[in-house]
């Protein structure tokens, strides 16, 4: 009996626990759990949200929670970190997946698969209205920041790199670029 592209989803999430599946534009990808400098970023970015008074969970800063994405029918995502509405529990959709309505930002650290967090990933997330994309680029010690979203595009995109502090848009969180690759 043939799977479905959920289907295969859920086979390969069971198959190999230790990895990352999400499904773009009807295409399952599998990629390995990052390693422990990914995991340091994402824990400096969530130290940052909770120092900036993210600490009442609305909004507030979630690693690995999937949003469902209008780019296919089975289509979802799984960001490295997101800050979503307080609310976010009482909007799952289906497959453990939570409606777009409810992510103010995600965040992906990428290390060497820039295509699909540069290219695939923002249009997906533009198109389910997800106000802000950042991508923490780990190759070229960079941030990206994209910010409103139209017709599945992000119509700003600004870039830090060395030496540069930002502040996380919609949010009072601020980030060292520096700080985030030492």
């Amino acid at each position: 009996m043939p799977y479905s592209v959920l289907g295969m989803a859920e086979a390969l999430f069971e198959r190999f626990p230790d990895h990352r599946v999400e499904v773009l534009g009807g295409e399952v990808s599998v990629e390995p759990l990052p390693d422990a400098r990914h995991a340091e970023i994402l824990t400096d970015v969530m130290a940052a949200c909770f120092t900036a008074g993210m600490v009442d969970r609305d909004p507030w800063p979630v690693q690995r929670l999937a949003i469902r994405l209008p780019t296919g029918p089975d289509d979802f995502a799984m960001p490295d970190l997101s800050i979503v509405d307080g609310e976010f529990l009482d909007h799952m959709v289906t497959y453990n997946c939570y409606d777009p309505k409810v992510f103010r930002l995600v965040l992906e650290v990428a290390s060497a698969a820039l295509c699909s967090d540069l290219t695939r990933k923002p249009a997906a997330y533009a198109m389910a209205g997800v106000p802000v994309y950042v991508v923490v680029d780990r190759v070229d010690r960079r941030v990206l920041v994209l910010t409103d979203p139209e017709d599945g595009a992000y119509r700003n995109r600004v870039e830090h790199g060395p030496g540069q502090v930002f502040t996380l848009p919609g949010t009072s969180v601020t980030l060292g670029v520096d700080d985030l690759f030492s």
